[in-house]
């Protein structure tokens, strides 16, 4: 993960030689030229507290769970139970517990982890959940069928060390279900090459696609292969991965609070992404990837 003579090294492959992607403001990512992990270097040393949902729109982002992850989150619950674990589920980055809610229902037991106050607050009033990071919990091992990571490893700046504590509280035979941004799709492909052709003043799309102005930004950008050879690593069997879309037409607007309501801007930034949408289905260039492993034994 760190930098040598050669310069950066890849944190999944420890491949030499990392090669520069794109640089904006005080952030960089260099691309790994054998697996092709895209990854911000150098990475904080530390986060500290950070609260990303301070200061946005809390009962407009749940609208959004609601209409667009809530039946994403039932199917993925369906490919769970499909795979037949057991009943004790831990969903690590819970935000304001709207999967807990879908798991419940379905006869899990659930505890949820997250770091966010503004978050967990919401998410405790219904589930048990703690406030803070997995490797500050002190989790008994073995002690969960089900681990889910939701939009949760490409903001942590050490994957391998999370993963391997994953592996730790999970039972033998127990499944970790994830979903993440894919580097092979079309949306954050079109946001570095507006980013390029425009000699860098187009910037509004890739500082989104890459949270920037989040704490918990994007470190890490993952495909399928560099995927699969992280679980891989970390003691897991990929048993499915799959492309999705991070949005659909109805929830949209849900998802372009960043725009004016009003403005002209935001209804051709709509049109445009509703082509990218349509266009990234045909060609299979999702912007997300949703996948199932097992622990090996």
């Amino acid at each position: 993960m760190g930098k040598n003579k050669r310069g950066w090294t890849c944190t999944i492959c420890g491949q030499e030689g990392l090669k520069p992607y794109f640089s904006l403001d005080d952030y960089a990512y260099y691309r790994c030229p054998a697996c092709d992990l895209i990854q911000m270097r150098p990475l904080p040393e530390s986060l500290g507290p950070g609260d990303d949902y301070l200061g946005y729109d809390l009962e407009r982002h749940r609208e959004f769970v609601r209409l667009f992850l809530v039946p994403r989150y039932r199917k993925a619950i369906e490919l769970i139970q499909r795979y037949g674990p057991g009943k004790q589920l831990l969903d690590i980055g819970c935000g304001t517990g709207e999967f807990l809610d879908e798991a419940a229902k379905a006869g899990f037991s659930v505890f949820g982890i997250e770091p966010s106050k503004t978050a967990f607050l919401v998410a405790r009033k219904e589930h048990s959940v703690v406030r803070g990071e997995l490797k500050d919990i002190g989790l008994e091992p073995s002690s969960f069928d089900v681990v889910t990571l939701w939009s949760v490893l490409e903001h942590v700046p050490d994957p391998l060390s999370l993963l391997h504590k994953v592996r730790l509280v999970l039972k033998g035979g127990g499944l970790l279900a994830l979903s993440l941004p894919s580097s092979r799709g079309l949306l954050p492909l079109v946001a570095r090459c507006l980013y390029r052709v425009s000699g860098g003043k187009i910037r509004r799309p890739l500082v989104i696609v890459y949270q920037l102005d989040w704490h918990y930004k994007h470190f890490y950008f993952y495909n399928r292969k560099n995927l699969a050879i992280l679980l891989k690593k970390c003691g897991f069997e990929i048993l499915r991965q799959e492309g999705e879309a991070s949005f659909d037409l109805p929830s949209l607007d849900l998802r372009m609070d960043y725009l004016p309501p009003s403005s002209g801007l935001r209804l051709l930034f709509k049109a445009a992404l509703f082509v990218l949408l349509q266009v990234s289905q045909l060609l299979g260039r999702q912007d997300e990837i949703i996948a199932l492993a097992r622990k090996e034994v």
